[in-house]
């Protein structure tokens, strides 16, 4: 571009609107305003431009390499984040004009990325952190953030050392690997809303939009992490095992008058194999913890729970972490490590608008979608207690 010839434009173009402004001719002075803020803002980035030039020239000032926009990613998802960007999504997404600058900044990042715009990195951030706390479960399995289909290893069988004896050969441990393969399963919602939505400022329509959609989609994520069934959806933790009493759950019989009590608590921690203690948590619904496990008391008549002080929210039971989850059915506890979850959030949510579908209704449909997928990696990992008449 030559600066010069640009900024002869610019002045040559003010002066035109200044006769329009003194003419006699009707003019709307909304856009006139509009334009002359644009050029005048585009007027000074030359500027600087050609004072920067000059004191390169001098010596004031070391000549730098000036680098291309950086496309930052996070988990090989492209995400961007200059602010121009991020204003220029969201007008995009409201159907606003958008000034010069954000128009360049919208270009740029969406010309280096062939599908199209990607959401800006604050506001991935925001939905992903607003996914964890409305999911708890998102931030106890073992996540990734992987786009495409792909084939997880995970340690299966894992043998003690061996003592050796001197000269001796060693003979390798048996130790196996367990591989999870994970695809995906698309998860949607589509918000409609009246086009007064336009009319919100770019920060409050961030938030709104992250409110709405991150918290329905996290939710039905979470619901198949607990319950998927592994055939049309995810795998869950209820089909971890096919479960049996005293083999790996235990059930308190409601028809034949057993209670929840200390004892079948213990049992239910008794029958999950050591190798997965350290890391064991409980899992259940705020019904189930407050309405019942609260109440139970040990042989001292002592509560069994007590406030998790180190984490600074939540409770232990029996000094195991407890998960409180919505998504888990009455009378439910799964004991176990989650860990041995293994997810891919292979796409993290994106949001597109449309002003065609809601064209009747004068409102504008916003959709977000998110690609995930998780099994089980090793079934032995998890227990579950159920309060009723089988399992």
């Amino acid at each position: 571009m030559n600066i010069e010839k640009r900024l002869k434009e610019i002045d040559e173009r003010k002066l035109e609107i200044r006769s329009l402004l003194e003419g006699d001719a009707e003019t709307d002075l909304d856009a006139m305003e509009k334009e002359l803020t644009e050029i005048e803002a585009e007027a000074q980035e030359l500027r600087n431009k050609i004072e920067l030039a000059g004191k390169i020239q001098t010596g004031e000032v070391a000549v730098k390499k000036i680098e291309e926009p950086e496309v930052k990613s996070m988990d090989n998802l492209n995400l961007v984040e200059p602010a121009e960007y991020r204003s220029a999504f969201f007008k995009k997404l409201l159907g606003k004009p958008l000034t010069d600058i954000e128009k360049r900044a919208y270009e740029t990042y969406t010309s280096v990325n062939t599908g199209g715009a990607v959401i800006p990195v604050e506001t991935a951030n925001m939905i992903f952190d607003k996914m964890v706390k409305v999911a708890p479960m998102l931030n106890e399995i073992t996540l990734l953030r992987v786009a495409g289909n792909i084939k997880f290893a995970i340690e299966g069988t894992r043998n003690a050392a061996a003592l050796h004896t001197e000269n001796a050969a060693i003979t390798p441990a048996a130790d196996t690997l367990t591989y999870v393969t994970l695809a995906g399963y698309e998860y949607a919602k589509v918000i409609r809303i009246s086009k007064t939505v336009a009319t919100m400022a770019i920060d409050a329509f961030e938030t709104w939009l992250v409110n709405m959609l991150a918290e329905d989609i996290a939710r039905a994520i979470e619901d198949d992490i607990i319950n998927g069934n592994g055939s049309t959806e995810p795998k869950g933790i209820e089909e971890a095992n096919t479960w049996a009493d005293t083999t790996n759950a235990i059930l308190v019989n409601s028809a034949s008058s057993e209670v929840l009590d200390f004892s079948a608590i213990m049992d239910l921690i008794s029958i999950l194999p050591n190798g997965y203690m350290s890391n064991a948590k409980f899992l259940c619904n705020s019904k189930m913890f407050y309405g019942s496990l609260v109440k139970v008391r040990d042989a001292d008549g002592m509560p069994i729970y007590v406030r998790d002080m180190e984490a600074g929210v939540g409770f232990r039971l029996m000094g195991f972490p407890v998960i409180l989850s919505d998504k888990v059915v009455d009378n439910t506890i799964y004991f176990g490590d989650f860990t041995k979850v293994v997810g891919n959030l292979s796409q993290d949510i994106s949001v597109e608008s449309s002003t065609q579908s809601g064209f009747l209704y004068n409102a504008i449909d916003f959709r977000g979608t998110a690609i995930f997928d998780c099994d089980i990696a090793i079934p032995d990992a998890f227990r579950k207690l159920y309060v009723g008449t089988s399992l």
